[in-house]
């Protein structure tokens, strides 16, 4: 596979991505039931979930219409992230570092296994949560183990855009850029994952930042490609 025949690739993962987030945008939102505070999306609330009250603070401490509908919703948007979400963004970012892979393969490889294992993370992350549903009231070996995948999928994603930035450009101040953006997506995840009640609401932010360099990437990329001719 070419550098630009992977850039294209990439770019075609990147509009199904924006296509699945319009998509998400436009369904009805889902209502916490408790003292959740109101800036926090409650599927990044359910992710950043420690305790049997941070569980509470979403979907209320008793069983009711609110606490369904809230479960129901959720539910919802997890079978979509594990049917769709994640196997589109993370063939947006395999492919887009496939196409550095000519010039850098050893840094190349490591961020393409790093978001193979992010993946991985995601995929488990969604399996506590589907289990935690209707375990609410009490703690429970999936309520210990949903910080550890969450943990993994945030850093590990974070670190692949780090690795991936480094890769972006060879022209070094646009290189300390990219590669500056990238850190500060990390120390955004680093801290929602220190601190989540604070910070947990910004995680998405964090690595937004280092999928927006990698679309620009892509776009440039064949841009390029397209003038050469």
């Amino acid at each position: 596979m070419t550098p630009q025949t992977a850039h294209r690739f990439s770019l075609l993962a990147a509009a199904l991505l924006l296509v699945l987030a319009s998509y998400s945008v436009l369904q009805p939102h889902v209502v916490a039931c408790g003292g959740l505070a109101g800036n926090y999306p409650p599927i990044l609330a359910f992710e950043f979930a420690r305790s049997v009250g941070d569980l509470h603070a979403l979907f209320g401490d008793v069983p009711g219409a609110c606490r369904s509908a809230a479960v129901a919703g959720l539910g919802r948007i997890n079978t979509g992230d594990s049917l769709l979400f994640i196997p589109v963004y993370g063939a947006f970012l395999i492919f887009s570092m496939l196409a550095f892979l000519p010039n850098h393969p050893r840094l190349a490889r490591w961020a393409i296994l790093t978001t193979l294992i992010a993946c991985s993370a995601d995929y488990f992350e969604n399996i506590c949560l589907f289990q935690l549903a209707s375990q609410l009231d009490a703690p429970s070996l999936w309520l210990f183990l949903l910080p550890w995948a969450t943990g993994v999928k945030w850093l590990l994603l974070a670190l692949a855009g780090v690795a991936g930035a480094a890769l972006l450009t060879r022209k070094p101040a646009w290189q300390r850029l990219t590669t500056g953006l990238a850190l500060a997506g990390l120390l955004i995840v680093a801290a929602a994952l220190a601190i989540p009640h604070d910070f947990g609401r910004l995680a998405s932010l964090g690595v937004g930042i280092n999928w927006l360099l990698f679309l620009i990437a892509d776009v440039a990329a064949l841009r390029q490609g397209a003038l050469a001719r």
